[in-house]
């Protein structure tokens, strides 16, 4: 089943003028970027995407700036915004390359697209989005967004290398999941997070308590602010999210936002949804879907695949036995190296798996790493005869990936170290 409803739309809104905004309907649909060559889809319970008009709110400052990729990330970006108003149709971007740069030198600019939703209760809440797709691979650009005389404080970002002309490059990412409830220990960890520089952040579910809840949205988005207005975010969908329309509209990410694959330095890296609205694909078309994404990328250097519910835990809820028996398969016969999981709010990586069985060498096998301590409350850990380690503590971890090299370190949200890791290396 598709995860998006899809209609015709009209090039610039559809009912209204440039003087005042069209009606809202809550139909979905999707809109060609051309500059980009995709299209930005929105779910039933949001408005169609459409072109943004000139018409301003009564306070149109820009809040909960973040980052998001729907391209190739070594020439794209995804800036993404609300406004204090949810009447703002005004969506703009002044850039430029180089980093920390002032106001006034953020010379080139583009306009965007925006869009509603409906969450909890009858407010209506506005996505700006503006996709950046003519960017150069591994360059500092520095970037603010808004309408007419209200802008964002001046942000920079840094697209993916890429690694034929720079094969030496490093890659670095974030890893977390679980904030939910916990909105302060989530921003301690980003902070510590942001220290570490990465490149990506790879979030793997539950985010809020309930995905259509904007109250612990807002709590997200604003306590990360600092990190995710300069570092983009993929998320993997976790059963709290429950596929609600807000999820959706907040993160620009490839193809339906569920289930892709996309290269970063020497990393392929792919997400699926563990919890989807027809329960019957987790045995059946995703399971389609990671043989075809890991067949085409079996060439990569590195290979990771980030899901919400492990296939491997001895914490609260268990491994989840169904991803085990049709999901782990498919990751052996690929030789994943790296699985990404939350859901249980601890710190836990098993040592290198091949089916049922820990292997002494990481060569052809896979380790699960579970980060899902990002502020949720936390749950008892536990060890089994595939634990390497775990801890009940609250965590994150960075991923460092080099053409020969892959490491992991986790940390607790007082920066002290996890005494647990992963190195692997490849000649």
């Amino acid at each position: 089943m598709r995860a998006y409803w899809v209609v015709a739309l009209c090039a610039v809104g559809c009912g209204g003028s440039d003087d005042e905004p069209p009606p809202f309907t809550d139909v979905g649909g999707t809109l060609l970027v051309p500059q980009c060559g995709y299209t930005v889809t929105s779910r039933l319970g949001a408005e169609p995407p459409r072109k943004a008009i000139d018409f301003v709110g009564p306070d149109p400052t820009p809040r909960l700036v973040h980052l998001g990729i729907m391209g190739d990330p070594q020439t794209s970006m995804v800036v993404q915004w609300r406004t204090v108003d949810e009447t703002t149709r005004v969506t703009e971007i002044r850039y430029a390359r180089g980093a920390d740069l002032t106001a006034e030198a953020l010379t080139e600019t583009a306009d965007g697209i925006e869009f509603g939703y409906e969450a909890t209760g009858t407010k209506i809440y506005r996505v700006h989005q503006v996709h950046l797709c003519d960017l150069e691979p591994g360059t500092t650009y520095s970037y603010q967004v808004g309408s007419k005389d209200h802008f964002s404080p001046v942000y920079s970002f840094r697209t993916a290398p890429d690694i034929a002309a720079t094969p030496d490059a490093e890659v670095v990412f974030g890893f977390l999941g679980d904030s939910r409830d916990g909105y302060d220990i989530w921003a301690q960890l980003t902070a510590q997070v942001q220290q570490r520089t990465p490149d990506l952040v790879l979030f793997s579910g539950d985010a809020v308590t309930i995905g259509i809840t904007q109250e612990e949205w807002e709590e997200f988005f604003g306590r990360a602010e600092p990190l995710l207005a300069r570092v983009p975010i993929v998320f993997a969908h976790g059963n709290h999210e429950v596929n609600a329309t807000p999820y959706y509209a907040q993160f620009a990410m490839p193809g339906d936002q569920q289930n892709f694959g996309f290269d970063y330095g020497h990393a392929h890296i792919t997400v699926a949804n563990d919890t989807p609205d027809d329960i019957g694909a987790l045995t059946g078309s995703i399971v389609d879907f990671l043989r075809e994404d890991f067949e085409a990328s079996k060439d990569a250097r590195w290979k990771l695949l980030m899901h919400h519910q492990p296939m491997w835990s001895a914490s609260n809820h268990g491994s989840n036995l169904t991803l085990q028996q049709h999901w782990q398969p498919v990751v052996d016969q690929y030789h994943i190296d790296l699985v990404l999981n939350g859901h249980e709010h601890e710190f836990e990586i098993t040592k290198p798996m091949i089916g049922q069985t820990p292997q002494a060498s990481t060569e052809n096998a896979t380790v699960y790493v579970v980060a899902g301590g990002a502020g949720a409350e936390l749950y008892d850990n536990g060890s089994d005869f595939w634990t390497q380690y775990s801890e009940k503590t609250h965590n994150a971890a960075v991923i460092r990936v080099r053409r020969d090299q892959l490491t992991l370190e986790a940390f607790r949200p007082d920066g002290t170290m996890i005494p647990a890791g992963l190195t692997k290396t490849k000649p």
